[in-house]
């Protein structure tokens, strides 16, 4: 489709922290082969009264189905039509997310977690299949929820956790045969519920397993400009979409490694009908 046509303590802590941050840039250089969240092991593993922190790094790529858009045109400043929008899908938006994350048990093995950090977007040739590309900036998201233990036996435990995120994305939309990008801006609030198992293998190794459900919601704006051949008009478009879809049903698969008494790294793969995902964290228990 053309434009036209529809147109982010102590020395200990120090080097917690600095371990982490090696651990992203180290991702960051990674391939983007993957705006789910991390999960993590689906049960706490904190008493009353504890503390977690550390950085969290996730890397996903998504379809999205733009819904219900409207479309407003503008000439020298004054509305000269507007419009339903088709609905579109936007194909493989990339994010990655990278957190600052804290956690607190409010009772034995119930935790609540909050989570503040940057993400960044991209995706290509999606919206007006014209060869464009968005290239996004930096941009504030922010995170959390709760895991309780439900079961525990031996080695295995039952948990389950319900988290929710949010993030804008802002940035350019270009195209080579086009004479100015688009300003895109993009609102995005998730929501994941799952349940799982937890192995204990070794005293320092566990791995866990379980199924997901992904809700999405949000909305797309896309605004351009054009000159009139004559130079002597300006006329600019704003087109928005809806974006509200789950459940979304899915997998995940990870595992945990225990550093030291209270130092642990964790990393995971989620895979659902629309979306995949990586990551990886590095927290301190205290």
């Amino acid at each position: 489709m053309k434009r036209g046509t529809t147109l982010i303590k102590t020395n200990k802590m120090t080097k917690i922290w600095l371990s982490g941050l090696a651990f992203v840039m180290v991702g960051l250089s990674a391939s983007t082969t993957f705006a789910l969240d991390l999960l993590g092991p689906p049960v706490s593993n904190l008493l009353q009264g504890q503390y977690r922190e550390g950085v969290e790094y996730s890397l996903s790529k998504m379809d999205m189905e733009l819904i219900d858009g409207k479309w407003v045109e503008y000439l020298n400043g004054r509305v000269s039509g507007s419009g339903k929008a088709v609905p579109l899908s936007l194909n493989d938006f990339e994010t990655q997310k990278l957190y600052a994350s804290l956690g607190y048990g409010f009772f034995d093995n119930f935790e609540a977690f909050v989570r503040l950090g940057a993400t960044k977007a991209e995706f290509g040739d999606s919206i007006w299949n014209d060869g464009e590309s968005f290239d996004g900036s930096t941009d504030f998201a922010v995170g959390g929820g709760i895991k309780a233990t439900i079961f525990e036996r031996d080695y295995f435990k039952i948990g389950a956790v319900f988290q929710v995120n949010w993030a804008k994305f802002d940035g350019k939309l270009q195209a080579a045969n086009w004479t100015a990008p688009d300003s895109v801006e993009i609102n995005l609030a998730e929501m994941q519920i799952a349940v799982g198992i937890v192995r204990e293998w070794t005293e320092r190794l566990s791995v866990y397993a379980g199924p997901f459900a992904h809700f999405i919601s949000g909305d797309f704006e896309d605004t351009f400009s054009v000159i009139d051949l004559d130079k002597s008009d300006l006329k600019y478009s704003e087109f928005k979409w809806e974006i509200d879809d789950g459940p979304i049903f899915g997998g995940y698969i990870g595992a945990r490694v225990e550093l030291t008494e209270d130092l642990h790294f964790n990393v995971e793969y989620q895979l659902s009908a629309d979306a995949q995902a990586f990551g990886a964290n590095l927290m301190f228990r205290y």
